[in-house]
């Protein structure tokens, strides 16, 4: 698929299924500590629960699929110890991906967006694996935010535009989405969230700029609970939904 038709905006008349559904997959540590299990068992269970809803998705025909795997503060903030288990999960699901039968029978690109060079070289080799072994597909998109916070997407992306030179009457919001790491992706029809306790409603960073008419949709089940059934019929609910698009 070209890449501007992966980018150009669409029309709420033209699908009742979301073209592209962003996930923010929370809660791995409290559904741990709900069980009695350590926060890298968590993980372990929502990792798989992504390759589940990966799945799912191909069912459903939805085209583009968006994790938030880690986010900068996930870098800066999770104990030592925490976070070489989820670099080593890492680096083990991108490889498997890489040579997965599914992602290679429905052709399946994938991509990374975030500060990957801040991760381990051992990530980034899976990182750069997966991507090689992908990249001349377009039949589905998926996609993990790594290194990646919204705020700093934006940066990065005004750092670009500086120092290619372009003049400030020329810069607009499609200068912007061409130098953010989304640059290739069409803004999400759909954001997900889950274990969002007591009424809580945030982003945390998660695709800012491209959010801007995205649907909600937050639950309190924490992501390793989150089943196929539930996603299956949040799309449905999604039909429903009357996107205007500010008209």
């Amino acid at each position: 698929m070209a890449k501007t038709s992966m980018t150009e905006q669409r029309t709420p008349t033209e699908t009742r299924v979301p073209y592209h559904v962003a996930i923010i997959p929370d809660g791995n540590r409290r559904w741990a500590s709900n069980e009695r299990k350590k926060s890298w068992e968590g993980h372990r269970k929502g990792a798989q629960n992504v390759k589940d809803i990966i799945k799912a998705s191909y069912d459903l025909k939805i085209k583009c699929l968006t994790f938030y795997a880690f986010s900068m503060e996930n870098l800066v903030k999770r104990p030592p110890k925490e976070r070489e288990f989820l670099y080593q999960l890492f680096e083990k699901n991108f490889n498997e991906l890489a040579d997965a039968k599914e992602i290679h029978e429905n052709e399946v690109k994938v991509n990374f967006f975030g500060r990957i060079p801040l991760l381990p070289k051992k990530v980034r080799d899976a990182v750069s694996n997966v991507i090689g072994k992908t990249k001349h597909y377009s039949k589905f998109f998926l996609n993990f935010c790594l290194a990646y916070d919204g705020r700093d997407e934006i940066v990065d992306a005004v750092k670009k535009i500086i120092k290619k030179g372009i003049p400030t009457d020329k810069i607009d919001r499609n200068t912007i989405k061409e130098n953010i790491y989304t640059n290739e992706v069409p803004a999400p029809d759909l954001i997900i969230r889950t274990g969002m306790k007591g009424g809580e409603c945030r982003l945390s960073g998660y695709l800012l700029w491209d959010s801007s008419y995205s649907e909600f949709y937050f639950t309190d089940k924490f992501w390793p609970e989150f089943s196929e059934r539930k996603f299956k019929s949040i799309i449905r609910g999604f039909s429903n939904r009357d996107r205007r698009f500010g008209r």
